[in-house]
């Protein structure tokens, strides 16, 4: 009876592993790879005519193995190189061998499998647009636009708020020219051209997020355009420097707000003493009170110099990162560096003007005698109103300046916005990480990877 019972659990462990398409175990001392080229061969305008996958599973370690690959929605699969043997079993290829170091295996097979990024490509000759067939073999300058577009759309929670993303692809264009069909290329942004020999290489780098338009623009005679190829990787070159460079730019943020502070307090008490010593009848106190101005002053003008070089070091940070983010097509972080670029430049001017009247203000309480302090009176009046309206905003004559209370909350805002710009870069990275696999991957693979092709052929 122990025996029958013994033998039940095996055949039912046994259907489990059939059922669920675990593959039997093998060796600790084995590992998988998985990497996967998918091919989409295209005609002139990236309409899509074939989808080949080829895949490559490494397997490394000692001994006997057996690889169960997904194959959801591949056909016609047969293997292209490699030592071991490959089987199709239900929607799994299955791979068998011995390994003594390192296995390579590669396959094929055909999907109609819609691709996470869509293509379109149009034609102008001489501004016009037109089918390449009907440009192919005329004089002129024909310009290729190509506009991808991301399909991979994700809801994710960002700083507690759903929003939509898409998983990053970085784009890469190529195509090749004949020095001697060409007279002129010129690229979209992002681009680049580039000559050895008799041979020009033009590329294209971009973001779809969720779209990317770029274009080349070629003169020649006889118009004739070989094969272009777009590789479609999951993943984001531009967001680790990013990253860093938000952290740093973040620090810089809060060094500024503190310094702000500083100064708005300063500015509040030097205000107040003003009020004293314009207010009261005691002039020796009145004299006293201006020379805790000075001071005052004095500690104004050391502060202001401080925030001057502060804002000149985030001044070169935000066009670091405004060179950073033009590589993401991250348009409303982009936006923002921008503003922030503006509104950065209006509070160094004001410094500067600050700076240059606090050294006029400390210089007339050097110079300023006992007897003359009723001359000033008025004077110190007018003072005191501009600094409480530096301070917290106000009227200074007939002109309404925002106070630094106001450049603070804008600070404050700057830095709440940059920070879910960086909290949404990193989901962007770790939905390229996860996006390793179009038609599937072993389940006990400790890597895979894939990459997308289009191939536009002119016939």
């Amino acid at each position: 009876m122990k025996r029958v019972k013994f033998y039940v659990k095996i055949l039912f462990l046994i259907s489990i592993l059939f059922l669920y398409n675990i593959p039997p175990s093998f060796s600790s001392s084995i590992s998988v790879s998985d990497d996967e080229t998918v091919y989409a061969i295209t005609d002139s305008n990236g309409s899509i005519k074939k989808t080949v996958v080829i895949d490559w599973i490494r397997v490394e370690g000692n001994g006997e193995y057996t690889v169960y690959d997904s194959i959801v929605g591949l056909r016609n699969v047969r293997k292209l190189l490699g030592d071991g043997k490959i089987s199709v079993d239900g929607n799994n290829v299955k791979i068998e061998g011995k390994v003594d170091g390192i296995s390579d295996v590669y396959y094929r097979g055909e999907t109609d499998k819609k691709l996470p990024v869509s293509l379109s490509v149009a034609y102008y000759l001489n501004n016009k647009k037109i089918q390449y067939k009907d440009a192919k073999g005329k004089n002129g300058t024909i310009k290729v636009e190509f506009v991808l577009k991301n399909k991979t759309i994700n809801r994710v929670k960002i700083k507690n708020e759903l929003e939509e993303v898409y998983t990053p692809f970085t784009a890469i264009i190529t195509t090749n020219f004949h020095a001697s069909k060409i007279k002129d290329i010129r690229v979209s942004s992002g681009g680049t051209v580039a000559t050895a020999g008799s041979n020009i290489t033009v590329n294209l780098m971009g973001m779809p997020q969720p779209d990317f338009k770029g274009w080349i623009e070629i003169s020649m005679d006889k118009i004739s355009l070989d094969s272009i190829q777009i590789v479609l990787i999951p993943s984001s070159p531009a967001l680790a420097g990013l990253l860093n460079s938000i952290s740093e730019y973040m620090s810089g943020i809060e060094q500024i707000d503190q310094i702000l502070k500083f100064q708005q307090d300063l500015l509040k008490q030097m205000a107040q003493e003003i009020g004293v010593a314009v207010n009261g009848n005691n002039q020796e106190k009145s004299l006293d009170n201006i020379g805790k101005i000075k001071d005052s002053l004095d500690m104004q003008i050391k502060s202001l110099n401080e925030l001057d070089k502060s804002i000149d070091r985030m001044i070169e940070r935000n066009k670091k990162m405004i060179n950073l983010t033009k590589d993401t097509n991250n348009e409303g972080l982009l936006s923002l560096l921008e503003e922030e670029k503006k509104e950065l430049e209006i509070l160094k001017s004001k410094i500067k003007s600050l700076k240059e009247s606090s050294l006029e203000m400390y210089r007339l309480s050097s110079d300023i005698p006992l007897d003359s302090i009723k001359n000033i009176i008025a004077s110190l009046s007018r003072i005191q109103m501009s600094l409480n309206a530096i301070a917290e905003g106000g009227a200074v004559g007939f002109v309404m300046i925002p106070g630094l209370n106001m450049v603070r909350e804008g600070i404050k805002t700057a830095k709440s916005e940059i920070e879910k710009n960086k909290e949404k870069m990193n989901v962007l990275e770790r939905l390229a990480k996860k996006y390793n696999s179009f038609i599937g991957r072993p389940r006990n693979a400790k890597k895979s990877n894939v990459k997308f092709v289009y191939h536009i052929k002119f016939e």
